[in-house]
């Protein structure tokens, strides 16, 4: 099977449908259509026990479809059953125009019911024989009015997430976003669906899902992921489509996202082979239908052009067989759809409810800052959902004031040093609900006023530091002992299991740049590129009033980092040797410029995975700030060949060293948690070679650190201990 991307212009619109003002698109861009048969490809190439689950349940299916057309005539000449579905809408936003209004979504979802009721205005428009063969599905769409834990809700969650910028590739994407699928529809709306092969850097795609069988029931995968400039009018058709695919409906080309190349077949009797149709409206029969002997549904050469599940310009219609595949999908146990329309799961997702629920509070500050100097001001605004906002109280304690305490969006000052605890509370008729975020209110003073060196040798975050993970995942700025410009130690992240558009930022105590005469900041970094498409960046600012804003001194691309440093590989990445480090001069850029006559510079190094995710590690170290020159220059000449042996070590462990010039030495070993095991007095040592036993008598298995101490620098060596 081909799960090729299908690629189009702006210019043949999806569907055939305008697009919403709010979603410009420039005229290059191209859209794809569905991206379902692609996101399942993916995934099954990489879990072939899934592939042969899935395609198990489709055997399965086969055999509750067949039952279910045979007795289908019976079913239908008495009142149909009724399937009602519990929806929620979940919508990742930055809050940018991707943070769509409930009432979008309340349309979408309205259309879609048409759709599966054929209700829609332009039914009578269908040509024959597939007007008669479109029938009313008796599936109905609900939004859900309490959430898994029994709470009142919208069904419209709305969460600032930079997962927004929604990475296929990344299946734990999902954790945390959806709602058992066992008792509700998710639906994910992103700003954007970053694809895996071959449209990476290009085109815009609507959606896609996986259909049942594909993972195991309640899986939080099971959903639907959607652009948010697809739910406007006749555009929500093309939900329609993804949820016919959640339903177990195929394309009616097949099982491709490629049509107008091969004849295809979904397996449904009043569904013609195709090749299928692309952002046109060709008469019924045309080039792209598949002639097909001894069937009386359909004359030869015809294909159904209005199909939902084409990719034509004019989709207008189910047919009855379609609906009783998505029925079929509903009764069974295959992913449990089953449970969805059992009257328990109604009335525990409480659907029928229409009355309003209190909001839930929420607010971001408006540059993403949470830090800010005694005496300085940062602005917030408020992101409240889950109901009508009649009422707006912001408070704070340690003496913080807000310039419009009733307003949703305000200015709060923040006089007092410490921890302030910021709070805006949000109600309605129904009642209020409370946000409260702390604010770290600094010293401006400077908790750096001499030239100063950082190396990351001792265990966890210096002194002063701060490390913030923005997308709360587990991959993070972390400390590793597997690779150093110099020393033992540096932070890096791994990037080979980021998911795209991922931050993670590493910041400086307080900093006077004013103070020093030489005002020069270096820093190392070694870095591999995934691919010559991954777009990686470390972005270097300042801040100049304890981040309460920032300014840029430097972004750092991916082709700049990799050069002359990891190259492009696809191997998880770690730097063997010295000349794979590249040191980052920052006076060199006209940013730093900004800084240069400030008494108190915080600077924030913050990496930005791509945008298609699981690229590569960087490894960052040896920052110093005015210095003169690169860390490790001199260190490099002072100390070589630093190593101990044998190792691993049972009995006796040496550590050898040679140093080119005289200088003070001292000797450390600790463990792994900081705990400090030996330590000698620091002693002036001539230049030569030295051998040091290390004290290893009576250690327990594990990992042990040796920090020998040259004027003031720390070379850190591993022991192991087995």
């Amino acid at each position: 099977m081909n799960f090729n991307f299908t690629r189009f212009t702006k210019a043949q619109f999806y569907f055939g449908f305008v697009l919403s003002l709010t979603f410009c698109l420039n005229a290059q861009q191209s859209i794809q259509p569905c991206n379902t048969y692609a996101a399942m490809e993916a995934y099954f190439k990489d879990h072939p026990e899934a592939r042969a689950r899935y395609e198990s349940e489709q055997d399965k299916f086969k055999v509750e479809y067949e039952k279910a057309i045979a007795f289908r005539d019976a079913q239908r000449s008495a009142a149909a059953f009724v399937y009602t579905v519990p929806v929620v809408f979940h919508i990742l936003h930055t809050g940018g125009p991707e943070n769509i209004s409930d009432q979008l979504c309340i349309n979408a979802l309205a259309q879609v019911n048409k759709d599966y009721a054929k209700a829609g205005t332009d039914v009578n428009s269908i040509a024959q024989p597939f007007q008669n063969r479109y029938i009313n599905s008796d599936i109905v769409f609900q939004l859900a009015h309490k959430d898994p834990n029994g709470n009142c809700t919208s069904g419209i969650v709305h969460r600032y997430d930079s997962r927004t910028d929604w990475t296929q590739s990344n299946t734990n994407n999902y954790n945390g976003i959806t709602w058992n699928p066992t008792k509700y529809l998710n639906i994910i709306i992103v700003k954007n669906i970053i694809p895996q092969g071959s449209v990476v850097g290009g085109g815009i795609i609507v959606g896609y899902t996986y259909k049942p069988g594909t993972w195991s029931a309640g899986a939080s995968q099971d959903a639907i992921v959607y652009n948010y400039g697809f739910l406007s009018g006749l555009d929500a058709r093309s939900l329609s489509h993804e949820i016919g695919h959640w339903f177990n409906l195929s394309h009616t080309f097949g099982n491709t996202n490629n049509p107008g190349v091969t004849c295809g077949d979904d397996g449904l009797y009043d569904t013609p082979p195709t090749k299928g149709n692309f952002s046109s409206c060709p008469s019924s029969i045309s080039g792209n239908a598949c002639a097909v002997s001894g069937n009386t549904v359909w004359a030869a050469g015809q294909q159904n052009v209005e199909n939902i599940m084409d990719y034509s310009s004019c989709p207008k219609n189910f047919t009855m067989d379609q609906t009783t595949a998505m029925r079929t999908a509903l009764a069974s146990a295959i992913s449990n759809r089953q449970n969805l329309w059992q009257n328990a799961n109604l009335i525990a997702t409480d659907v029928a409810n229409t009355t309003p629920c209190a909001p839930i509070a929420e607010y971001y500050s408006i540059n993403s800052s949470y830090t800010v100097c005694a005496g300085g001001s940062l602005s917030f605004k408020d992101y409240s959902y889950n109901g009508p906002v009649t009422s707006y109280n912001w408070s704070g304690d340690l003496g913080a004031f807000a310039s419009a305490p009733n307003n949703s969006v305000t200015i709060v000052t923040f006089p007092t040093i410490g921890v302030c605890n910021l709070s805006l509370t949000v109600g309605n008729a129904q009642g209020s609900t409370t946000k409260v975020r702390q604010i770290q209110v600094m010293d401006a003073s400077p908790g750096i006023v001499a030239p100063h060196t950082e190396g990351f040798e001792s265990i966890g975050l210096p002194t002063g530091w701060a490390l913030i993970n923005k997308n709360l995942g587990s991959v993070t700025w972390e400390q590793t002992w597997d690779a150093a410009y110099e020393g033992g130690a540096s932070y890096f992240i791994n990037g080979s299991t980021a998911g795209g558009a991922q931050e993670d930022a590493l910041i400086t105590p307080v900093i006077d740049v004013q103070a020093n005469a030489d005002k020069s900041f270096n820093l190392a970094t070694a870095y591999a590129q995934k691919t010559s498409s991954h777009n990686d960046i470390l972005k270097i600012e300042g801040s100049k009033d304890c981040g309460g804003t920032w300014q840029n001194i430097a972004s750092l691309s991916a082709s700049q980092m990799q050069l002359n440093s990891g190259g492009i590989t696809a191997i998880s990445y770690t730097p063997a040797f010295t000349e794979e480090w590249k040191v980052w001069n920052l006076d060199g850029y006209p940013g730093w410029s900004n800084f240069v006559n400030s008494p108190n510079v915080m600077v924030r190094f913050t990496f930005i995975e791509g945008t298609a995710g699981m690229g590569n590690n960087i490894y960052i170290d040896a920052i110093n700030l005015f210095g003169g020159k690169p860390l490790g220059i001199n260190t490099l000449g002072t100390a070589s060949r630093i190593y101990v042996a044998p190792n691993p070590v049972r009995d006796v462990a040496k550590l050898y060293y040679n140093l080119q010039e005289p200088a003070q030495v001292s000797i450390q070993v600790q463990d792994l948690s900081g705990k400090l095991i030996y330590a000698n007095a620091t002693e002036s040592q001539a230049a030569g070679n030295f051998i040091f036993d290390v004290p290893v008598q009576g250690l327990k298995s594990g990992l042990y650190l040796v920090n020998l101490k040259i004027d003031g620098f720390t070379h850190t060596r591993k022991i192991l201990i087995p």
